[in-house]
């Protein structure tokens, strides 16, 4: 594949990665405010829009958070060190777990959902510590470096960054999924 196609496929997922930081952000600030000031209307209705489609939205962060990967290491031939490996591991099951939820408004999945997505933010953390931090700490993959940056766009954003995001993103929305009647 063209390395000009390549390289704008990888600031698209950086992009999109910085959007959901963007909205996180948001919405933290939003939920904050929501506590203080609760006869605000709007914000009441964006909470409840966020709650009645927070399973669709998770599928479509699962959705993404398994394509890009996918796409770096078997298109742009970005090759995954073991901790790629094991956020791979806990974000690839929970695209047909939250497809399946979605599809059958499971809403109790939160309870399967919130463990893989909270161990997979700290492993995908630790990734990036890895990447970012002057002092060495352990990496003994033989294949590839988990200390190498394969991009850094925007100053911050890495592989383990996207990844984080994407778990986290999962885990505020999992807060929000509220059981339907």
């Amino acid at each position: 594949m063209d390395k000009e196609l390549i390289s704008a496929i990888t600031i698209g997922l950086a992009t999109l990665a910085l959007i959901s930081q963007i909205f996180l952000a948001i919405f933290i600030v939003g939920i904050f405010l929501l506590r203080l000031d609760k006869k605000n209307k709007e914000i009441k209705k964006i909470t409840q829009f966020l709650s009645d489609n927070s399973l669709p939205f998770a599928f479509l962060v699962a959705v993404a958070a398994t394509a890009g990967p996918l796409f770096l290491s078997e298109i742009a031939h970005f090759t995954p060190c073991k901790l790629c490996w094991f956020q791979r591991i806990f974000m690839f099951p929970q695209v047909l777990i939250l497809g399946i939820a979605t599809f059958k408004n499971d809403f109790s999945i939160k309870r399967y959902i919130l463990p893989m997505s909270v161990i997979g933010a700290a492993i995908a953390i630790y990734h990036y510590l890895l990447q970012t931090s002057p002092i060495p700490l352990p990496c003994s993959d033989e294949v590839a470096n988990c200390t190498l940056k394969q991009f850094a766009y925007f100053g911050y954003i890495t592989i383990p960054l996207m990844s984080f995001t994407a778990f986290a993103l999962i885990i505020f929305l999992m807060l929000f999924l509220k059981r339907q009647k």
